[in-house]
Order: structure tokens, then C-alpha cells, then sequence
């Protein structure tokens, strides 16, 4: 009996021997995955410059943008104290990063793939070969660093306030029929002239029997002679006689279509910022745009001047 106990205390002696040689000796593939809701290239985009790695690559992230320097000339990186990336090759589906820290330097393969289960997303893969000991009990710290990174790209991806700077939604246009006046006038005409279409047209639903929230919606149009076309309207609950001889028109808006849609808060002169990121994030998922975007005026009045401090919905109707 005493034989076989010290058998059986000889063997679990060995399988545990046998189990940490192999904890220590032997590499095993080790991985993270992000979900990017974005298409293969614009996926890798938030890797080539450094501007984009400094929104979601740790330690960067969270750093005080005055502790951190941009790689010179061609290559595209980031370092600071203790710390650095770099990208150093690519191609489609694939970066490679030289990742620094505490003076442990490291190339990490990063492989990117469309996400067979949503259609438009890509996934974002690292991998690496690591003992069982270095991955769970004695962690590599740029493992650690690439593992919480991916995280981050995920979070900063899927999150439009973060990656276009305003919280962009897809809204259905309920509203349907508007009165509008148009001009076309000189860049510096553009407060008094709107203020001047938007009283005309006030005026005039006061004097007939329709319903108007006092809603107000405004867009204007760029013209080859350095003139812009201003275009005033009022949302209102049903259409009007035409009023061709006062310059008044009526049109309906599309209900039941789509629209992205971000609000704006600041001063008046900064709203380009907001066309900017409704235009790209329609690029981003290869939407159509069938009308011009406009402003669905959320502050009291109209015709701002550049320095009014203003909130307004944009609105850009997409198919």
C-alpha cells in the first residue's frame, strides 16, 4: 500500500513538474480582438498617422499632449518618456508596429479583416506566442499595453462623439411641408439677408390659418461668382397657396426617409466642423446624400452672425 502511494505522489510530482516546464519552455498563441465598424482601409487609417494613434494607443491616450512628440519626416509614430510606437510596415490587412517600453522593445503583427458575422465592420487581430508563465503569472507589458489598446480602438471606433467630434445619428424625417424663400446674395449680405427672408416669411404664415411650431430650417449654396444662395423655411402643418408674386415657395420635405443628423453648440463661425463630420461619416459608410444638408434652427432667431453662440440640429438626408 505504501508502494503505491509513493507511485502515485512520484507521478502527480512529475505531471506538476511536467506542467510548469511546459508554463516556462513552451509558446502558445495568445490573442486580442477589436470590432471596428469601419471597411478595411479606413480600418487601417488609425494606424498610419499619428494623430489618429494618439486617440486610442496606450499610454498615449490618456498622456498630456505636451508630454508627446511625433516621429520626424516619413515615419508615422508617437514617443515619450518610457515609451514609443511606430509604424513599420503594411499592406492590406496587415500593419506591423515597433512597440517601446520600459526599454523593452517589440514588433506586434496587427491583421485586419472584414467581420463575417456585420457586414462593413472589420476585425482587428494581434497575436503573439508566449509562454503560458509570461501571458497569465509574469505578463509582458507591451503585451498588456497591445491587449488594452485594442480595447480602446474598439470603444473610440464605435463611439461618434469620440471619432467625429459630435454624437451622429440616423433619424426619420417626420415633418413633410415647409414654405421657403430664397437669395442670392454676397458672403458679408448673409445675416441681414436671412433676417430679412425669415421676417417675410413669419409674417406671412401669420396672416393665414396654419399650423407653425416655429421651426425653422436654413442651408445655403456656394455659387460660381463668389455669391452664396440662401435658402429660408418654415415647417409647417400643411401647404398654402402658392405665393409666386410674394417670392414665397412650398415644397415637402421626404418623410419617412433617412437623415443623419448632430448637434451643434458654439459659436456660429465653427459649424463648418459639423458639416465636416456628418460628410465624412457619410464617406465612412458609403452613403448618398439626395439633398443638400441644412440647419434645423434649435436657438431663438436668425440671420447669426459669426460670433453668436448658437445651437442648431444638422440635418443631411441620405438614401
Amino acid at each position: 500500500m505504501l508502494k503505491g502511494r509513493k507511485f502515485i505522489i512520484i507521478l502527480l510530482l512529475g505531471i506538476t513538474g511536467l506542467v510548469l516546464l511546459t508554463s516556462v519552455s513552451v509558446p502558445i498563441q495568445f490573442s486580442a480582438t477589436a470590432k471596428v465598424p469601419y471597411s478595411l482601409n479606413r480600418t487601417m487609417d488609425q494606424f498610419r498617422t499619428a494623430e489618429q494613434l494618439r486617440k486610442w494607443f496606450y499610454p498615449f491616450v490618456n498622456a498630456d499632449s505636451s508630454e508627446i512628440g511625433k516621429l520626424d519626416g516619413d515615419r508615422s509614430g508617437l514617443y515619450m518618456d518610457g515609451h514609443g510606437i511606430e509604424l513599420v510596415a503594411e499592406q492590406p490587412g496587415h500593419i506591423v508596429m515597433a512597440i517601446e517600453t520600459d526599454d523593452i522593445k517589440r514588433r506586434i503583427d496587427f491583421d485586419i479583416s472584414a467581420d463575417p458575422s456585420s457586414k462593413g465592420d472589420c476585425l482587428v487581430e494581434a497575436s503573439v506566442y508566449r509562454t503560458i508563465w509570461k501571458r497569465w503569472i509574469d505578463p509582458d507589458p507591451i503585451d498588456e499595453q497591445v491587449v488594452t489598446s485594442l480595447k480602446e480602438l474598439e470603444a473610440f471606433t464605435n463611439n461618434t462623439q469620440r471619432f467625429y467630434g459630435f454624437v451622429i445619428k440616423k433619424e426619420t424625417i417626420t415633418d413633410s411641408c415647409y414654405l421657403f424663400m430664397t437669395k442670392t446674395v454676397l458672403p458679408e449680405e448673409k445675416a441681414a439677408a436671412t433676417t430679412q427672408l425669415f421676417d417675410s416669411l413669419i409674417n406671412h404664415i401669420k396672416k393665414h390659418p396654419v399650423d407653425w411650431s416655429g421651426r425653422r430650417i436654413f442651408y445655403q449654396q456656394a455659387t460660381d461668382s463668389g455669391r452664396i444662395n440662401i435658402f429660408t423655411g418654415v415647417v409647417v402643418s400643411c401647404l398654402l397657396e402658392r405665393q409666386a408674386a410674394l417670392g414665397i415657395g412650398q415644397k415637402k420635405l421626404p418623410a419617412g426617409k433617412q437623415m443623419l443628423t448632430a448637434e451643434f453648440k458654439g459659436a456660429y463661425k465653427d459649424i463648418d466642423k459639423a458639416y465636416k463630420a456628418l460628410d465624412q461619416y457619410r464617406k465612412d459608410y458609403s452613403l448618398v446624400g439626395y439633398m443638400l444638408p441644412f440647419e434645423d434652427l434649435l436657438s431663438p432667431g436668425f440671420g447669426f452672425q459669426p460670433e453668436d453662440k448658437i445651437r442648431i440640429k444638422l440635418c443631411y438626408p441620405i438614401l
